[in-house]
């Protein structure tokens, strides 16, 4: 059986941008993240063990997206998937979709955002130790 969870809505605040204003002053984002797990026999045993913690993929969610400053949502958005495939070995592949209300675009909009998806496999390439590293770290 294939069981994906899913946490809606994450809003966490953060320095992210592309302009050193968005890094100094900071602005919400919000994270939508679908994890698909390995599969299970079943779940009607009520294991623990064969799902993760919701509250706990928030939590590692929050660190990673407050670990360093990026200037482009697909990096924070690869960032915060490849960090939860380290942290969680249940998932076998995720989609992290990443948005922002404020972007600094002189038009009449509701949000901007991205998806990535990576699967557990991606870890395996031969820059997968590359990929554990910050993508850019912008100092404010």
């Amino acid at each position: 059986m294939l069981t994906s969870i899913q946490i809606a809505g994450l809003q966490t605040f953060g320095y992210h941008g592309l302009f050193e204003e968005e890094r100094r002053l900071g602005q919400k984002f919000t994270f939508d993240i679908d994890a698909t797990l390995q599969p299970a026999p079943t779940h009607r045993d009520d294991r623990l063990d064969a799902s993760v913690r919701y509250d706990a993929v928030v939590e590692a969610a929050v660190d990673l997206a407050g670990a360093t400053k990026y200037q482009t949502l697909e990096a924070l958005g690869e960032a915060v998937a490849i960090g939860l495939l380290h942290r969680f070995a249940l998932i076998d592949s995720i989609t992290v979709g990443v948005s922002k209300f404020s972007p600094p675009i002189p038009h009449t909009l509701s949000k901007v955002g991205i998806k990535v998806h990576l699967v557990r496999a991606d870890l395996a390439s031969p820059c997968a130790e590359e990929a554990r590293q910050p993508f850019v770290q912008v100092t404010a």
